[in-house]
């Protein structure tokens, strides 16, 4: 399929936006709908809708396309694999190139991984990619934004924590009709403070060292944590 000629409908639309609708997908967890699939070793992607952004991509998941944001947590095959797939699919279908966050120390190889590629595949594969360090952050919107903390795994990992970012009046203006605030602003006073709070995090494979690093308070103060689970020692069986 030439993917410079041929462009297709958007998975998101169409009968596929019906069928959402009669049936939510994931669940609800403290007021946000969490979906995607965990699958130890095979594949990870977890999808927050209304925050527009997935971590990880494992197998690249349908839903998975139609976030704008993609924060990577490490470059295992079950975490990191369909990032090839989701950035061309996306441009198939006809959608903005999508904003990647990784860890700097893998940037330079998912950069080569994109130029293989478009050498193979003969299409652009456009997208943004951005490389944070531990304790850099990104904003993914005004009232939005995303900072790297540490984690513990057998090659360069890191975690991503979103926060939620307000601006409130300082409490000297309390009181103040619209128009004094209006003139007080007009005159450069600044009369709002910044606030965040840790919303959603999510480790990717990592030890439990994470929990004790005291630089990763606010991971624990999230109101989600998204934290992947291996269980040993356990005999299941399949039927």
């Amino acid at each position: 399929m030439d993917r410079r000629t041929q462009k297709s409908k958007n998975p998101e639309s169409g009968k596929e936006e019906n069928n959402e609708k009669k049936k939510e997908k994931g669940m609800q967890i403290e007021g946000y709908q969490v979906e995607g699939l965990s699958i130890g070793g095979h594949e990870t992607c977890i999808i927050f809708p209304s925050l527009n952004l997935a971590f990880d991509i494992g197998k690249c998941p349908q839903r998975a396309l139609s976030q704008d944001f993609l924060l990577i947590s490490h470059g295992h095959m079950d975490h990191i694999g369909g990032l090839p797939m989701y950035v061309a699919t996306r441009g198939l279908y006809g959608m903005k190139p999508p904003t990647i966050i990784v860890p700097t120390a893998i940037k330079e190889d998912v950069e080569k991984l994109f130029e293989v590629h478009r050498k193979m595949d003969h299409s652009e594969l456009k997208h943004n990619l951005i490389g944070l360090d531990v304790g850099e952050e990104f904003f993914l919107r005004r009232d939005l934004k995303v900072r790297a903390f540490r984690t513990y795994h057998v090659i360069p990992s890191q975690g991503y924590v979103v926060y939620s970012v307000k601006q409130k009046l300082k409490q000297e203006y309390f009181g103040l009709s619209g128009n004094e605030i209006k003139n007080l602003k007009s005159s450069g006073v600044e009369i709002t403070y910044t606030t965040t709070a840790p919303e959603v995090a999510f480790t990717g494979d990592t030890t439990s060292d994470f929990i004790v690093d005291k630089t990763n308070i606010d991971v624990l103060r999230a109101r989600i944590l998204v934290v992947e689970v291996l269980i040993t020692g356990v005999r299941i069986s399949h039927s």
